[in-house]
Order: structure tokens, then sequence, then C-alpha cells
């Protein structure tokens, strides 16, 4: 027998198709990368008796049986499709430095749910939607708080790719000392300007990228134990060293 329905609009169930079929160009994009599509299959027509059940959110089918009546039909087509048409219509995928919105445990079903329907699936596309200005709450019909979801993904993103320091080099001189600091993810944030404190006093930060920093250091802040420098390189991420005073 047919499950109870509930009523439902036009708009809600167009989204949960587009989201279905976005979700299987995303994986046909993936494929494509390593497997040129071709197929050959044209005008097969499949029909099928189903009864429909939608959520609200989501639409699912139970095959009819042999004789039951009430069944919707519906005819699926197939047609054909290739590599080149699939990247002209379908974004590429997320990348080893991107961090996906699905596996962010603080964002709730929902909001996931509204961000896939207009498009974002990732850190980087809400990026992208920033860069442009648009109002993502007034689209997601006030659903979604962009700045609280902002910090979300960039708090995401930062525990994903942890700052790595693989060398320091601590020159010291009269005319002009300073502190040089190689790594890895040392800064992620372009738009936060980076904070460097020498043994409990603010340095100069001439340079702060994703690879290097380098910190000028007043003289008279260099003590002739271990020195203290903390690097706060971001809302989400400080991180502490010692260094030995060698001169």
């Amino acid at each position: 027998m047919a499950v109870a329905n509930r009523p439902w609009n036009l708009e809600s169930f167009l989204d949960s198709l587009i989201v279905e079929l976005d979700k299987a160009r995303e994986t046909l994009a993936v494929k494509a990368i390593n497997k040129p599509l071709t197929y050959t299959v044209r005008d097969v027509n499949l029909e099928m008796q189903l009864f429909p059940s939608f959520d609200g959110s989501n639409v699912k089918f139970v095959t009819a049986e042999p004789g039951q009546e009430g069944a919707s039909k519906i005819a699926i087509q197939l047609g054909s499709i290739t590599d080149q048409q699939i990247r002209k219509t379908t974004k590429d995928p997320t990348t080893i430095d991107d961090v996906s919105i699905d596996l962010i445990e603080d964002i709730d079903t929902e909001t996931k749910n509204t961000l896939r329907k207009i498009g974002v699936t990732s850190v980087n596309d809400l990026t992208e939607i920033e860069k442009k200005n648009v109002d993502i709450e007034r689209i997601s019909n006030k659903k979604t708080n962009y700045s609280k979801l902002a910090k979300l993904l960039k708090k995401a993103r930062r525990r994903d790719y942890p700052p790595s320091v693989k060398n320091v080099n601590f020159n010291i001189s009269k005319s002009n000392s300073f502190i040089n600091v190689e790594g890895e993810n040392l800064v992620m944030d372009e738009k936060y300007t980076p904070v460097a404190v020498f043994n409990g006093k603010l340095a100069e930060l001439e340079k702060a990228n994703k690879d290097n920093l380098q910190i000028s250091v007043p003289m008279e802040l260099i003590q002739d134990g271990p020195n203290e420098l903390i690097i706060v390189s971001d809302p989400f991420t400080v991180y502490k060293m010692k260094l030995n005073n060698k001169k």
C-alpha cells in the first residue's frame, strides 16, 4: 500500500530533485578525470510504477507490486553525455586543500541542505560567494547565519591544516635583530593580520605568508636565557616557541 503522504509545494520538490542531480554530476566530474565518458545509449525509455513519498525535504519511492493500483507512472529517457560536456557544466571536484561542509560536525543538517541547494558544498564555495558580495542570508530565506557559518568553516579548515614549523633562525645584531620562521600553513587567513609577541611585548611582523614569517625584534627585549615567541596567525590559531639566545 502507498505510504500516507503530506502536503508539499513545488519549490521544495524541485530543490530536492536538483540537489540529487547535482550530486550525480559531481560524481561524474570525478570519474571524467580518469576515464572519458562516451555513452552510446540513445532514446531508451524506462517507465516505472511507483508510490512517491515526500517528507518536506526528500522524495522517496516505493515500487508498485504486480496488480497494485493507484501508483504513479514515471518515465525516464536516457541520453548521451561526454567528459567535455561534464567539464563545461560542472565545477571542479573538491581538492585536498578545501574542506567539504558535509564533514563539519558543527553545522547542522538543515543548514547543510540549505547551502547545497544554492550550490555551496565547501569552504572555497563560500569564499567565492563572499568575494562577489552575495547576501547568502537573503537568498537562503534567512535560514543561514552567514557570519556564524563563515567562522565555523574557517575553523574547520584550520583544524585540517594546522601550522607546522620546520626551521627557526634567531639572528641577533646591534643594528637589526630578527627571527625567521619557515614551515607550512603558518598563515591561512589573508584577511587577518597576524600578531607576534616576543617576551610579552608586541614585535613587528615584517613578512607573513603561508611558508614564512619574519619578525623584527628590538635589542632591549632579548634575554640571555630562553626567549618566548608567540604567534597569533588567525582567530583560531596560536602557537608558541622557545628560542635560545646565541650571541
